[in-house]
């Protein structure tokens, strides 16, 4: 069953607000990053513990990891927002089957059938 208008859209704007809270996150991340910096709560002198170091680095790899996470997110984000605009959006790019709604309500930046993305997955 093709996606209706209404059900395109809906998934449309769930997309967008994804986005728009992804991109949120992320500005709100570096304004927290820049107040710490300029507290003076994150330094790299000598006179810092070793473990202190050690948790800044680790906080730091977290935080770039998940940055990282985000970025991949924003660009399936906006691929699924180009398929809507090419009006590809809900069909499976390995199968060309229609991706479940259901699906779609789930994980509306999916671009595969569930077993597809299951195959895609293993390397098959």
């Amino acid at each position: 069953m093709t996606l209706t208008k209404e059900e395109q859209k809906t998934l449309q704007t769930k997309l967008e607000k994804m986005k728009e809270s992804i991109e949120e996150k992320q500005e709100n991340s570096l304004l927290d990053e820049s107040m710490r910096e300029s507290s003076g709560e994150i330094t790299t002198g000598i006179g810092n513990h070793l473990a202190e170091g050690n948790a800044e680095r680790v906080e730091r790899e977290q935080e770039q990891t998940f940055e990282q996470i985000d970025e991949k997110l924003i660009g399936e984000i906006d691929e699924a927002l180009a398929r809507i605009e090419e009006g590809t959006y809900g069909i499976c790019v390995d199968t060309g089957e229609e991706i479940p709604y259901e699906r779609l309500e789930a994980l509306p930046y999916a671009k595969r059938t569930a077993q597809a993305q299951e195959k895609f997955d293993k390397g098959d």
